[in-house]
Order: structure tokens, then sequence, then C-alpha cells
């Protein structure tokens, strides 16, 4: 008796969706493996952006520091770099004015460590009220010890303003990266 070879039998057609349904597990899981990756690095390359724009806006902070007194928001002066518990503020130059703003081209720049552990900018033109300045931007997560030392000399003192450091170091402890430790040369 002679058999036509029409078909698939029932076996193959079963194997066949056995291999089909193995192939699509495989791929399930890979693809799931990669978006979980994916999200991971994504995190990552956050935090390590936002590292980075901190770090910048120090240094160039630090670098634009001017030797003048501040004035805090009642009018008392302070030297041209403060510290105090939890940051420190300077006298910056190079501040411009918005449309229809008053601006002598300095502000006193303050960086705050608060306590949820959000390193904080806030930047007051010269002499202003509290409420003329702006209010404070989270620049970094996740830092403690926030510190400010100066580099070959003392911090100025309101009464001299302009004996200034060679430089300045800002140490502080981020949970992911550990220690970090920025120096400025004037």
């Amino acid at each position: 008796m002679k058999r036509s070879e029409q078909g698939f039998t029932l076996i193959e057609l079963l194997v066949a969706m056995a291999i089909l349904a193995l192939v699509s597990v495989m791929a399930v899981q890979s693809l799931s493996g990669a978006l979980f990756q994916r999200r991971v690095m994504t995190r990552v390359d956050d935090d390590a952006t936002q590292l980075s724009r901190a770090l910048a806006l120090l240094r160039h902070d630090l670098e634009a520091i001017v030797p003048l007194a501040q004035r805090d928001g009642v009018g008392d002066a302070l030297p041209a770099v403060a510290t105090s518990t939890d940051g420190f503020s300077l006298m910056r130059g190079g501040i411009w004015a918005l449309p229809g703003e008053v601006s002598d081209g300095f502000a006193r720049v303050e960086w705050v460590l608060e306590t949820d552990g959000s390193l904080t900018r806030q930047l007051r033109p010269n002499g202003a009220s509290d409420d003329a300045a702006s209010p404070p931007v989270v620049q970094l997560d996740d830092v403690s010890g926030l510190t400010l030392a100066p580099l070959g000399g003392d911090m100025p003192e309101i009464e001299k303003p302009d004996l200034m450091p060679m430089g300045f170091a800002v140490n502080f402890t981020h949970a992911r990266y550990g220690a970090i430790r920025l120096v400025v040369a004037r």
C-alpha cells in the first residue's frame, strides 16, 4: 500500500510547536534581561550626570570667587568665603541680571547640605533681602559630610577680603561614589 505525503503528522506538529515555544521563552527572557539592564544603566548614567553637573557647578563657583565682602539678607557683612556647619557661601562675580532686573554682577552663592542628604545651591543678589533670592535647587542627592577648606592660605576675613588662599578643596561623601574631593586652584 502506498502512502500519500500530503501534510505533517500530529507528532511533527507537536515537536515544531514545542521548539517554537522554547525559542519564544528564551527570547522573552533575553528581552526582559536587556530591559532590566537598560533601566540599571539609565539610573547609573543619571546619577553620574548629576554628580558631574554638581562638580562642574562647584568648580565654576569656586573659580569665580571675587575678593569682596558679602552682604547677608539683613545687610551684615560676611567674608568673601564663609563656612558653616551645613555648608558654605561665597561671593561670585560674573552674574548677569535677567531683563528688567538690576545687578552689579555679583551674587552670594550658598551651598547647603540639607538634613535629607541633598546638596542645594542658592543664588542671592549681593545685599538683597531673603525674598529676592532664587529658590534653593537640589544639585546632588545622597551626600554627607560637606566641607570647604582653603589651600595655601587662610580663609578670607571681613576686614581683609582681598587676602584669598591659593585655592580651595571641597570634600564630601556620596552614597554611591564614596569620598569625593574637588580641588580648585585660583
